[in-house]
Parts: C-alpha cells; sequence; structure tokens
C-alpha cells in the first residue's frame, strides 16, 4: 500500500518537473527574442547617438575652417581644390577638404567647350559631353517673347522639358536623362552655379579636371591661371572614431559675407549622404589639428577626445 503510494508521489513529482520545464522553454521562447531585440535596439541607439555627436562636432569644425576662409587663413594650409586634409587627436581623426568655386565651371556662365570638358572628366566620351553641352545650354537660355521662331524641343540627353531659365543649383543636372544615375557628389565635384564667370582657374581645379583640361582643345580664355581666389566655396568635413564604421559627415557650399560677425554665410548644404569618405577616396594629406583648425579648437578636440 505504501509503495503504491510512493508511486504515486514519484510520478506526479516527475510530471511537476517536466511542466516546470516546459513552461519554462515556453517563457523563453518568450523572452529571449525580447531580450536580444532590445539588445540590438541598445546597440543600434548608441550607434546613433555617436554618428549625431560625430556630426555635430563635424559641422562645428566647418563653421571654423569657414570662418578662416572668410579671413582668408585657410588656403594657406588647405588645397583649394579638394585635396583631403587629415589630423588625429587622440582616437578621432578629422578630413576637411575645401573647393574654391573658382576651379569649377559655372552652368550658368561657361561656353560649350568647358561644359563639355566638365561632362567629360565624369567619364562620357566626347560625342555625349558635346550634347549634353548643347542640352544645357539650351536648358539655361530664355525664350526671346519677341522671337517668331518656338523654342528648340529638348535633346535626347536632356530633361523632358528646358527651363528657359540659368540653372539655380547642380542638382538640376540629374533632370537630365543621361544625368540621372550620376552621384550628385560627382556632379559638385565640377560644376558650379555660384562663381559667376565663364573660365576656370586651372590652379584650383581639382584631379579630375585637370587631367583632362591637360589635353583641352578649349580656348585659352576659358582656362585661366589667374591669383586671385573666388567669393565661394565648398567645405567638407568628416570626423571618425578610429577602427569604427561610424562617421559624423557635413558638407556646405558658403561664401564670403563681410556683413556677418563670422565673415561668411552658408549658402546650401551638400547632400551628406552622398558626401564621400575623404580618407577612402583620396590620401590624405596629415597636419597637426593645431595647423589645421587653430589652437583654440585643437585644445577643445584633445579634451573631447580624451
Amino acid at each position: 500500500m505504501s509503495g503504491d503510494r510512493f508511486g504515486d508521489e514519484s510520478t506526479s513529482a516527475g510530471f511537476s518537473l517536466v511542466a516546470v520545464l516546459v513552461f519554462m522553454l515556453i517563457v523563453s521562447a518568450i523572452v529571449v527574442p525580447f531580450a536580444v531585440t532590445a539588445k540590438t535596439r541598445l546597440m543600434i541607439a548608441n550607434n546613433e547617438v555617436e554618428q549625431e555627436r560625430l556630426s555635430l562636432l563635424a559641422e562645428g569644425l566647418a563653421d571654423v575652417v569657414s570662418s578662416e576662409l572668410a579671413d582668408g587663413f585657410a588656403t594657406e594650409k588647405l588645397p583649394p581644390d579638394s585635396t583631403p586634409t587629415a589630423c588625429r587627436s587622440g582616437e578621432f581623426t578629422f578630413d576637411v577638404r575645401i573647393q574654391d568655386h573658382s576651379g569649377l565651371i559655372d552652368l550658368n556662365a561657361a561656353d560649350a567647350a568647358l561644359l563639355s570638358l566638365g561632362f567629360a572628366s565624369l567619364g562620357f566620351d566626347r560625342q555625349m559631353s558635346e550634347e549634353l553641352a548643347e542640352a544645357a545650354i539650351q536648358f539655361r537660355s530664355s525664350i526671346n517673347a519677341f522671337a517668331a521662331q518656338a523654342a528648340e524641343p529638348a535633346t535626347a540627353v536632356g530633361p523632358a522639358q528646358n527651363k528657359q531659365a540659368p540653372f539655380e543649383s547642380v542638382s538640376e543636372l540629374q533632370e537630365f536623362s543621361a544625368l540621372a544615375s550620376t552621384p550628385l557628389h560627382d556632379l559638385h565635384d565640377v560644376f558650379t552655379v555660384f562663381s559667376k564667370r565663364g573660365t576656370l582657374n586651372l590652379d584650383h581645379a581639382p584631379s579630375r579636371l585637370r587631367t583632362v583640361l591637360a589635353g583641352s582643345p578649349a580656348s585659352s580664355a576659358s582656362i585661366t591661371q589667374e591669383a586671385t581666389e573666388g567669393s565661394a566655396y565648398s567645405v567638407e568635413v568628416s570626423a571618425r572614431r578610429d577602427g569604427s564604421g561610424i562617421a559624423g559627415q557635413v558638407g556646405f557650399i558658403i561664401e564670403k559675407f563681410p556683413a556677418s560677425a563670422a565673415g561668411f554665410r552658408r549658402i546650401s548644404r551638400t547632400p551628406a549622404a552622398e558626401i564621400a569618405d575623404l580618407a577612402a577616396t583620396t590620401s590624405s594629406r596629415f597636419t597637426d589639428c593645431d595647423a589645421l583648425f587653430g589652437t583654440e579648437a585643437a585644445q577643445i578636440l584633445m579634451g573631447w577626445a580624451s
């Protein structure tokens, strides 16, 4: 009798243990995915905070460089032809590049020959480059209200409809069917709407333009080596932690503006999502942050990075 009771108790205990184990497995199946999701979201949030932090730092440094450009000091230590310059503070690396817009091709002022060279620098063959140049001129040309003839139709490589007014932004080139897939950052590396001149300063031209211009059929009147600087600049800054894939990047087009306390004003923002990794695209010139940003900014960076 007692043996039967002991057996029943053992069986009951066994079922209870199995029930507890099953319950724990069910709870684990429910809790573990939530725990993994929470951990993943925390990592993503930390990365987003780090990227935002680096982006704010890069924006502040871009203002420092812009202020130095307005004072005429930055071009003494930073090449005005998009060549990257970098410095390191602690475990952080900062890449900077500036582009004087006198070294770019103005979409509204350049003639067909110079525009064609700009498109050739983007990898288009001679015929396509000439067609794109003609399409750009048709796009920007205004209609004479008293002219008897109708406006010229849009070309096959151009936009669906010509604007019949000056370019307001380089981004309008992406309305051209042949340029729709060209990265906007590449277009900004060649063209501008802010130099307001039909010539290009060869000394300030980026390397891709200088390569094409070396064997240029363009008239010497379109390509100069004048000593004067432009009043508009592209400023790009990248801040990243060494060994990390996270980076903060900003890009602005600025112009000298003496009426402002800073001596400059931002005209527009270049598309940050398309700003190339400055360290990856070209070998950066390394210097110390004191020389690049000034003593005060370098000390702030040193304290920030420690």
